[in-house]
């Protein structure tokens, strides 16, 4: 009986035993089953960000070098390409990994996003030091700014090539597929004249477009250190367009139709300025209207009267660009001694001539001495203070549209890169960023890391 209970006993023990053996050993097996996945994805974790910076780090070095922009060359199959390469390296010894392809997604990290270009932008200026170059002085006065401007084609190519055989500053682009890869697209920018005009005759003109105020416009300070104008280079290295201020306002594929353009914009702006100016005088005004009464005495003077108000305002306008070109300063609204055509000049203009009637042509000949002594006006400061020709650019960029002056700004990139380095670049084609799927014995991971 006795023996008996104690083999019954005994079983149950090993019974159990047995059981509880039994569940160390699954819980043992799971324990060991979740290190392992924990493992995995840790090694997925650390690897898929080592392959991350190991993508970015095959970034464009021309482009970082010359812009002080990141970004690395490829497509999603390229990447895929490059991450199988580094999982086989990293997991090609390890047991019990089963690997499936890899997917990528790099659309929200295309260079050709405006929002990707003016991150990559901002952070060019860190790179680059932010160099304070609005005053001007890390800029370099051109030895060629007064050669002639012409119109010259390009030949047409079926690749993306430059073919270049014109002179620096007379330029053209009529490649068909290197028009058609531009961001800009030939979008046009229609600025008002009269809403600049408006704009620089305020009183606080001068204070909002300073070189303070420019600065924290990061765009421009990346205009400033990196693009040329007609009178200015920022560096030796060498672009395709000699006038790259002057191609973001008006976007031309014509180097010189650019530069007039523009030079026509500013005689434009300072000719309603100079009109502002003189209706502002009152000494001016009354000299005007007196030598108006004695050219068409009666009603006629006020007509008379508006001519030579326009007729000074051109001849002082065509002055200004002049002296803007001859790189010396022109204030946005002139003061007294600061006008360089007098008024006796406007009257023995041929055009001003041309504009009155033969009755008032007449009385004016008749009355030239008297004229002459009535228009007589104050000498011209020879240095004066004010607005460079660069300055008159700069705030016709910044009153550009915000979007078309990013592409305009990538235009003059990828057509220099091009024109430098490689035939082919293109924005489209170029990322800051990488996002991707790793799949792991049956599991996704996903990792992305961009420049910062």
């Amino acid at each position: 009986m006795l023996r008996q209970l104690f083999k019954s006993k005994s079983g149950s023990t090993i019974v159990i035993l047995s059981f509880v053996f039994l569940t160390l050993i699954s819980i043992i097996i799971i324990a060991i089953g979740i290190a392992r996945n924990r493992t995995v994805q840790s090694w997925s974790e650390v690897n898929g960000k080592l392959w991350c910076k190991a993508v970015l780090s095959e970034y464009d070095k021309y482009l970082l070098t010359d812009y002080g922009i990141l970004a690395f060359h490829g497509n999603d199959i390229d990447v895929v390409k490059r991450l199988n390469s580094y999982s086989k390296y990293s997991f090609e010894d390890k047991l019990r990994i089963n690997l499936g392809t890899p997917s990528v997604n790099l659309d929200q990290y295309r260079m050709s996003d405006l929002e990707n270009f003016r991150k990559g932008l901002r952070e060019s200026l860190l790179y680059k030091g932010a160099k304070s170059v609005l005053d001007g002085n890390k800029r370099t006065v051109r030895s060629d700014a007064n050669a002639t401007n012409s119109s010259v084609d390009e030949p047409e190519s079926t690749s993306g090539e430059l073919v270049d055989k014109s002179v620096y500053g007379k330029r053209a682009i009529g490649n068909k597929y290197v028009i058609e890869t531009l961001p800009s697209k030939g979008e046009k920018n229609n600025f008002s004249i009269k809403g600049i005009s408006s704009m620089l005759s305020k009183d606080n003109a001068s204070e909002k477009l300073s070189a303070k105020t420019l600065g924290k416009v990061s765009e421009i300070v990346f205009i400033v250190n990196n693009f040329n104008s007609h009178l200015k280079t920022c560096s030796n290295k060498e672009t395709f367009f000699a006038n790259e201020y002057e191609y973001i306002i008006k976007g031309n594929l014509d180097d010189s139709k650019n530069f007039e353009s523009c030079k026509r914009s500013i005689f434009l702006i300072r000719n309603a300025l100079n009109l502002a100016a003189l209706s502002k005088d009152p000494e001016k005004m009354e000299l005007i209207a007196a030598v108006s009464e004695v050219i068409s005495p009666g009603p006629g003077a006020v007509i008379v009267q508006g001519i030579i108000m326009e007729s000074w305002a051109a001849l002082e306008a065509h002055e200004d660009v002049k002296e803007l070109l001859d790189n010396k300063r022109v204030p946005f609204i002139k003061k007294k001694g600061e006008w360089k055509v007098s008024l006796d000049s406007v009257l023995g203009n041929e055009k001003f001539s041309e504009k009155i009637d033969d009755e008032s042509r007449k009385i004016m000949n008749e009355n030239s001495e008297q004229l002459k002594e009535m228009s007589k006006t104050g000498s011209f400061v020879g240095k004066m203070n004010g607005q460079t020709y660069e300055e008159y650019l700069l705030l016709m960029i910044l009153i550009t549209p915000k979007d078309l002056r990013t592409r305009r700004i990538m235009d003059l990139i990828q057509i220099n890169m091009k024109y430098r380095h490689y035939d082919d670049f293109n924005f489209d084609e170029y990322n800051c960023g990488v996002r991707f799927n790793l799949k792991i014995n049956g599991k996704s991971y996903e990792v992305n890391d961009s420049y910062k």
